[in-house]
């Protein structure tokens, strides 16, 4: 029995060998169904979702942004445009870039970018490219910020040339707004932020206009998490936006910058503000503020001619003596007292105290009395004072004007309902106080007095335009027909008329053109009994020629310094700056050439572009001097069979409209300048200016059509 035992274990033993390999077998063939199982349901159920899931982690539309639209002055000069700028990088992966196209043509690749931006050497470019490509590295970046006009040149080098899927060459662009003019009319222009959504001046106003529509393109995800544009047949083109063209004048605009600005310097004002605007139509040409900052100097940052409402002082009252006439029919003969007098509880003083005497109505209105004019509306309306404010709103100074630049100041006309009104309130109205305006709706009401009563509404913008079709065309808009009756403005165009040849606006008294105006000064703080210093606001507003007006113009000056307060003495200059600049250049008509005798006369000193130099020659008919069309020039006196000498001159910018960009950009670099391109085609447009002040390093923005 012993035997038999030991003779069956090793049969057992084997039989639990077997048993645990088929157990491993069973574990793998039910492993091996599971991942056949898994596989067939990848494929064939969850296949198509997967696979889009993959594509939205490595593939993606994303949008491609608009072109902003251009905003120019009335004779098509770029006040704001948008300029690309190029971020360059390189694809070094040897998928893109092949072996034997990197390594032949490195050395001359380095070359190239060190000729081009000196400040790297070209072995530091080749090091920094091997880097590279030994980590086959996707988004090298070679420049940030790269001009068009950089980044043409760019795709000429060695290996780039290929384009992207064979040189590795990935170009990136982007749009900066600027201002070629500076700060010229900035914050009128303004500006917009797309990111938050906030914006001011005209950029804010026809920001629906100028955005357009953005497009969309296929990216691909790269190393890094950089996202290159694929290009495919789904893609959609942005449609740029619409351009503004305004109705300022920047000759014009120009003038009155540096007029305020030099007035501010000079007087140490805290800020100021001027408007020009055409009286038929209310077109403003030019428009200027300034504040003065913290380290002395003057920005134009706040839009105080339409924002600021203020107490607008003496200039307010043309809109009382209109009041004045329109009710009592007592004409400008009448008499009234000047110098001092008591209202109630509160005395009135004229600037002179001891005053002029009994003076006419007009004569008061010229020295611009206070206490004349006051008690004239006082002696009118004091048993009816709603009346005097009814032939306010008549006029309509009681209501926003409703131009397009957004965060206009509301006007503030006190009514005899008002808790705050008191015996005083009817007087110290007359004069301008206890109530507010803004500098743009006090230039309105002079306007309508201009324009034979017609109130009209400020005009920004004149046209909005795609390329060269008018998309619409702003037409000029009537607020009211008639602001008071024909006898009424006659009776005040004498008397503004007057302020100039006898009253306080003799400062812009001329023998070429008739002016009409009315000063003021006005105290800013004279509810402050604890102040120390008085504070004033000096002001002058009228048109021009008063004769047929054809501008309109306000200046005012708020808290001027070195003694001088006044609104004839402070803001008069800036006044008759732009007046005389505006009568010479656009009113008074060109050069008469009767008389001339070319055979005797001398040539003359002359500078300017020399396809108008030509053109004057061949006019009078002097000799061809043979200049280059596309230069400025200075010619040098001599007869007319003297050789012409003509020098280039290099620190005035060249004229380069109608060129082809080649042609353009060389011209401008020999100049010592950097260029800036948008577009295809000739050059439309330059900005700076042709004729203006240029320096080497100084950019220049062409548009090209």
């Amino acid at each position: 029995m012993e035997k038999k035992n030991r003779n069956t274990e090793p049969s057992d033993n084997r039989t639990g060998f077997w048993w645990k390999v088929y157990l491993v077998y069973a574990l793998l063939l039910v492993f091996a169904i599971c991942i056949v199982v898994r596989m067939t349901n990848v494929i064939f159920v969850e296949g198509s979702e997967l696979l889009e899931k993959s594509d939205r982690q490595s593939l993606r539309y994303e949008e491609t942004p608009a072109v902003r639209g251009n905003i120019y002055s009335a004779d098509h000069s770029v006040l704001a445009v948008s300029v690309p700028f190029f971020t360059l990088r390189m694809d070094l992966h040897p998928d893109v870039v092949c072996n034997d196209t990197f390594f032949r043509y490195l050395r001359p690749l380095c070359d190239s970018l060190h000729a081009m931006f000196p400040e790297k050497s070209s072995d530091h470019y080749r090091r920094l490219l091997q880097q590279a490509r030994r980590t086959k590295k996707r988004n090298l970046l070679l420049r940030k910020d790269a001009t068009y006009a950089e980044m043409s040149r760019i795709r000429k080098f060695p290996i780039l040339k290929k384009g992207q899927f064979r040189g590795g060459f990935v170009v990136e662009e982007k749009e900066k707004r600027v201002r070629p003019n500076g700060y010229l009319a900035a914050r009128t222009i303004g500006y917009y932020n797309t990111e938050s959504r906030y914006g001011v001046g005209l950029e804010s106003a026809y920001h629906e206009d100028l955005c357009g529509v953005n497009g969309k393109r296929l990216a691909q995800k790269v190393s890094n998490g950089v996202w290159r544009p694929v290009y495919n047949a789904d893609a959609v083109q942005a449609e740029n936006g619409k351009d503004l063209v305004t109705t300022i004048d920047i000759r014009i605009q120009d003038v009155a910058e540096s007029a305020l600005q030099e007035c501010m310097e000079l007087n140490e004002a805290e800020h100021g503000c001027v408007v020009l605007m055409e009286v038929n139509t209310g077109k403003v040409v030019a428009i200027a503020n300034l504040r003065k900052e913290k380290d002395g100097s003057y920005t134009e940052s706040m839009n105080y001619a339409v924002g600021e409402a203020v107490e607008p002082g003496s200039t307010f009252k043309l809109a009382s003596a209109i009041a004045v006439l329109e009710e009592s029919r007592c004409g400008t003969a009448v008499k009234v007292p000047t110098g001092r007098m008591k209202f109630y509880n509160r005395w009135m003083n004229d600037s002179h105290r001891e005053g002029w005497g009994e003076l006419s109505f007009q004569e008061a209105f010229e020295k611009s009395s206070n206490v004349g004019i006051s008690f004239l509306a006082n002696e009118v309306f004091h048993k009816k004072q709603d009346r005097f404010v009814e032939y306010l709103r008549k006029m309509r100074i009681d209501k926003p004007l409703g131009v397009e630049i957004e965060g206009e100041g509301m006007p503030y006309i006190k009514s005899p309902s008002d808790k705050t009104w008191s015996g005083v309130s009817l007087p110290w109205m007359s004069i301008g106080y206890e109530l507010r305006l803004t500098p743009l709706q006090i230039l309105a009401l002079y306007n309508a007095v201009a324009n034979n009563g017609r109130l009209m509404k400020p005009l920004f913008v004149s046209e909005i335009r795609r390329g060269d079709d008018v998309v619409a065309r702003i037409e000029p808009q009537v607020l009211v027909e008639r602001i008071c009756g024909k006898e009424t403005l006659d009776d005040v165009r004498a008397m503004l008329e007057g302020v100039v040849e006898q009253g306080t606006g003799t400062c812009m008294k001329n023998s070429l053109y008739k002016v009409a105006a009315k000063t003021g000064t006005a105290q800013m703080n004279y509810g402050n009994r604890g102040s120390e210093k008085m504070t004033y606001r000096a002001s002058i507003v009228g048109y021009f020629p008063a004769d047929n007006p054809r501008y309109s113009c306000i200046v005012m000056i708020t808290n001027p310094q070195k003694n001088r307060v006044y609104g004839g003495a402070v803001a008069g200059p800036v006044f008759k700056d732009i007046a005389d600049k505006v009568y010479a250049t656009l009113m008074k008509g060109g050069l008469q050439t009767e008389g001339l005798q070319p055979e005797t006369t001398a040539t003359p000193v002359a500078s300017g572009y020399a396809a108008d130099i030509n053109a004057v020659y061949a006019q009078v008919g002097l000799p061809d001097p043979g200049l280059e069309p596309s230069t400025f020039v200075k010619v040098a006196a001599g007869g007319v069979n003297r050789p012409v000498e003509v020098r280039l001159m290099k620190d005035v910018m060249p004229e380069v409209r109608g060129l082809g960009m080649r042609d353009a950009v060389f011209l401008l670099e020999k100049y010592g300048l950097k260029v800036r391109v948008s577009g295809r085609g000739k050059v439309r447009s330059q900005q700076p200016a042709a004729g203006s002040a240029c320096a080497k390093g100084q950019t220049v923005v062409l548009e090209l059509v």
